[in-house]
């Protein structure tokens, strides 16, 4: 496939503009049509598999040329303006993000109707949740990062106060609203005491100032950088902490995924926090540097363990289906912040693998009970005999359940083990029972759930579960999903994880990652 350089570039920038201008067309396009919901669902789905198909482009032409992409806005190069700098880590979330969506927008078709209310302003939030988390993810440029931040958090804020008719609360928008906006109120004030220190929000020029290069020749007020960038990397981090659930910010989570439409819960499991990990990766590994960066990754240990613990427990004695699938969000959130928090080449590999198995498992997951939810029954004691009535939802939590907990061949266990490995090698052996422990509370929790779905038949269920062929065909499609990328977790490893994770922990990538703005800011200078 030969591409040039300036149209992957252009691909990059295109999808999140196709999905912010889509998102705002949508509502009146939709209005030409007697079901305005039905239009807004096929339009949806045909520009979330064009955004597949562009993130699919970008991430085949950087990896297949092994090149940095730079996408400058306006005709303004990095530091000066906006760009978008797409390497090997970001072009892999951007990937997962672009391959994600159309899949489980698929079961929204006929579950909006029977739970939520028909409106083509589910799929209006839908593309905006898409545009923002892909230009997180694309982005160089850390105000720009926080702009995309704001726009995600705000459909976040949406969807939780979405119309439904089982549960909901307004409490539990305000409670999300008020503690996601003190993380981006935190991260935006990180960024001012950047700026003002530095005189600089381009991460490539940021890198180049803890490289010794300073090439972009940019300055601020501070004497010592080091301290500037240790305070602004842990007040950037503690946001997204918050943002992402970390203990002791994640008391926010379970309420606000009972809040949500289902399929929505699916992608903010999913796909956000994978998300929100990318950003605590490369502001730790690329922006800032491992040699700046100590500190903050013992913390993440010890948080990530504490994430093991809480979200174990509570996965344990949970009695609400919804929220038992929330708690493995936290449960495994910890194990990829374990990851991040390791600083080691086998350790990123590790997490980036636990990022993808976790892209699948908790759709698969939260899509697995949408019937449940459709038949308001989300009690785990409530739902005897619905594995018989329905195989489908039977199988996908049996396969999702098997893979949290960490049973091989399904994709998950390959991460642990990994996980473990990068553990030992870095002699941290006090995590060792706490990544054992996780796989122990996370069993328990679901052998409660799958003893009550395998016994004697509930009549009343009988007559009110159903599974939908759209919801069937995305449980099949997550379902062969787990098996296969666990299978083939060692071609995944040699091919994918191993280059990401090198190029992450060598010199040579933050150079290239900044020598790269730097030749666009030479050729649009020297001129």
């Amino acid at each position: 496939m030969g591409i040039d350089p300036w149209v992957a570039g252009s691909m990059a920038a295109l999808a999140p503009l196709i999905a912010m201008l889509s998102a705002l067309i949508n509502p009146l396009f939709s209005r030409l049509s007697k079901k305005p919901w039905r239009t807004s669902f096929i339009f949806s789905e045909v520009i979330l598999l064009i955004n597949a198909y562009l993130t699919f482009t970008v991430a085949y032409y950087v990896f297949e040329k092994g090149d940095v992409l730079v996408y400058m806005f306006s005709g303004f190069p990095p530091p000066i303006g906006i760009a978008y700098e797409i390497d090997r880590l970001n072009s892999f979330v951007g990937l997962l993000i672009g391959l994600i969506f159309p899949v489980i927008n698929i079961t929204s078709y006929r579950y909006l109707g029977e739970v939520v209310r028909r409106s083509e302003w589910y799929y209006t939030l839908l593309l905006g949740l898409e545009a923002g988390l892909l230009g997180i993810v694309y982005t160089s440029d850390l105000f720009n990062l926080f702009v995309m931040l704001s726009l995600t958090c705000i459909v976040a804020y949406a969807y939780t106060a979405y119309p439904r008719k089982h549960g909901g609360s307004p409490d539990t928008v305000i409670k999300y609203g008020l503690i996601g906006t003190v993380g981006l109120v935190m991260y935006f004030i990180a960024v001012i005491l950047l700026y003002s220190g530095l005189g600089t929000l381009s991460m490539a020029d940021i890198a180049s100032k803890t490289l010794g290069l300073n090439i972009f020749h940019t300055m601020g007020i501070a004497i010592d950088t080091k301290s500037v960038l240790t305070l602004f990397l842990a007040l950037a981090i503690w946001a997204i902490m918050i943002e992402a659930a970390i203990f002791p910010h994640h008391f926010w989570l379970p309420d606000t995924y009972s809040s949500m439409p289902l399929v929505v819960t699916a992608l903010m499991a999913g796909v956000v926090e994978a998300v929100y990990a990318y950003v605590m990766i490369r502001l730790i590994y690329t922006v800032v540097g491992l040699e700046y960066s100590r500190t903050i990754l013992y913390i993440l240990l010890i948080l990530g363990s504490l994430n093991i613990v809480v979200g174990g427990y509570l996965t344990a004695i949970a009695k609400d289906i919804r929220r038992l699938i929330a708690y493995t969000t936290i449960l495994d959130m910890g194990y990829i912040v374990i990851g991040i928090g390791i600083g080691s080449t086998l350790g990123l590999s590790a997490t980036l693998y636990y990022i993808l198995c976790h892209a699948i498992v908790k759709p698969l997951l939260f899509i697995s009970i949408t019937p449940l939810e459709m038949a308001g029954l989300t009690s785990v004691e409530r739902v005897a005999g619905v594995a018989r009535k329905e195989p489908f939802i039977g199988l996908g939590l049996i396969v999702g359940g098997l893979s949290v907990i960490g049973i091989p061949p399904f994709n998950i266990f390959f991460a642990r083990l990994r996980l473990f490995q990068a553990v030992l090698e870095a002699r941290l052996y006090p995590v060792v029972p706490v990544l054992i422990l996780g796989s122990i509370l996370a069993l328990v929790g679901f052998k409660r759930l799958w003893l009550s779905m395998y016994r004697s038949m509930d009549r009343d269920v009988e007559h009110r579960i159903k599974a939908l062929p759209e919801t069937i065909f995305t449980i099949s499609l997550l379902v062969v999903a787990t098996v296969v990328s666990g299978i083939l977790f060692t071609m995944l490893e040699t091919h994918l994880l191993n280059p990401i994770s090198a190029y992450m922990l060598s010199g040579d990538g933050r150079r290239m990652y900044v020598e790269k703005a730097y030749e666009l800011f030479k050729l649009i200078y020297s001129r």
